[in-house]
């Protein structure tokens, strides 16, 4: 998986957030799938964090977090508002809904000021379709369309914009989205 690929190059990484869907079934299964990648097949020090987690094991986490006991945390939703971890370097982004207001509560969570950070990292996954017949292209092309604007947004504030809007190039080609 694309995940497996970016964290086995990065195993020393800490303080990462891993953010999966929105809570429902398929979420959880996400969440659970992730925690395997990280936790045993990479051996990666994580513990995942949701609405269902205690609220001492998540002031517990929070702490393990904090001092890079924990690499990383593996999360739905719940630390999408109202947490605040300043200690996040980078984040994954697994998946996420259109909601303007989710990406930005997910962006402004890992820009956070903190005591030795000069910059956060963001990795946002977008799920490209297959290769489809036409009637059923259109309907990916405009969900695609909506990944995209995220992603374009996030990128042309970030250091690395014009590597991050290169990387788009041949998508925006293949699905006639040269508009964004």
């Amino acid at each position: 998986t694309a995940l497996r690929e970016l964290m086995s190059k990065r195993l020393d990484t800490t303080h990462t957030l891993f953010y999966c869907g929105d809570g429902s079934v398929e979420s959880t299964r996400q969440l659970k799938a992730v925690a395997k990648i990280l936790g045993e097949q990479l051996g990666y020090r994580i513990n995942t964090y949701t609405a269902q987690t205690p609220l001492s094991e998540r002031e517990n986490l929070r702490r393990q977090f904090e001092t890079g006991d924990l690499q990383g945390l593996v999360a739905i939703r719940c630390l999408d508002e109202g947490v605040d971890i300043p200690a996040i370097q980078n984040a994954v982004i697994l998946a996420s809904s259109s909601n303007p207001r989710q990406f930005i509560q997910r962006r402004g969570r890992i820009l956070r000021p903190h005591p030795g950070k000069q910059r956060a990292t963001l990795f946002d996954m977008i799920v490209v379709p297959p290769e489809l017949d036409r009637e059923t292209l259109e309907v990916e092309r405009n969900l695609l369309r909506k990944e995209l604007r995220r992603f374009v947004e996030f990128a042309d504030l970030a250091d690395n914009a014009v590597e991050a809007r290169v990387k788009l190039l041949d998508l925006q080609r293949n699905y006639e989205l040269m508009d964004m």
